[in-house]
C-alpha cells in the first residue's frame, strides 16, 4: 500500500469521526450558514476538520511519522503498514477535532446570544466588556446585573 492510499484511508476515517461528532452534538446534518454574524460550518466543517486532524495525528504519531517521502528505495525497512488501530485512532481523532470546532462555534453563538439579550438590559459599555471577557467574567457580570434587577 502506498503512503497516498494510507493517507486517503486515514482521511476517510477522520471524516467519519467528524460526521459522528456532528450526529452526537446536533442530531442532524446542517449545512454551513451564518447566524448572528457567526459562521457555523455545519457537518461539512466537522467532516473536514475531522479528516485533517486524523491525518495530522497519523503523520505525527502513527505509522506515517516514519515515512520518508523524498527517498525512493526498495528497502524493506521503509515498508508502510496500516492497522485497524491506526484507522480507529484516526476516527477518534476526527471526533475530537470536530468536537473542538463545534465547541468554538457554540462559544461564539452563546456570546452572540448574550449580547442580543444584554441589549435590553445593559449599557453599551457593559455589553462591550461581556463581548470580550473570559467565560467566568461573563457569568459574574450577568449575575451582577440579574441580582441588581431583582
Amino acid at each position: 500500500m502506498t503512503v497516498w492510499e494510507c493517507s486517503a484511508l486515514i482521511l476517510a476515517a477522520g471524516a467519519v469521526g467528524g460526521l459522528v461528532n456532528t450526529l452526537m452534538m446536533q442530531g442532524k446534518l446542517r449545512l454551513p450558514e451564518y447566524e448572528a454574524g457567526v459562521f457555523c460550518p455545519g457537518f461539512i466543517g466537522n467532516v473536514v476538520v475531522g479528516a485533517f486532524a486524523a491525518l495530522i495525528s497519523w503523520a505525527l504519531y502513527g505509522a506515517g511519522a516514519g515515512v520518508e517521502l523524498a527517498r525512493r528505495s526498495a528497502d524493506a525497512r521503509e515498508a508502510l503498514s496500516l492497522t485497524v488501530g491506526a484507522l480507529a485512532g484516526a476516527a477518534l481523532v476526527g471526533v475530537g477535532g470536530a468536537r473542538w470546532l463545534s465547541s468554538e462555534v457554540d462559544t461564539r453563538l452563546l456570546r452572540a446570544s448574550i449580547n442580543v439579550t444584554a441589549e435590553k438590559t445593559l449599557t453599551a459599555e457593559q455589553r462591550g466588556v461581556i463581548a470580550s471577557a473570559p467565560a467566568i467574567e461573563v457569568l459574574r457580570a450577568v449575575r451582577e446585573v440579574s441580582s441588581a434587577a431583582a
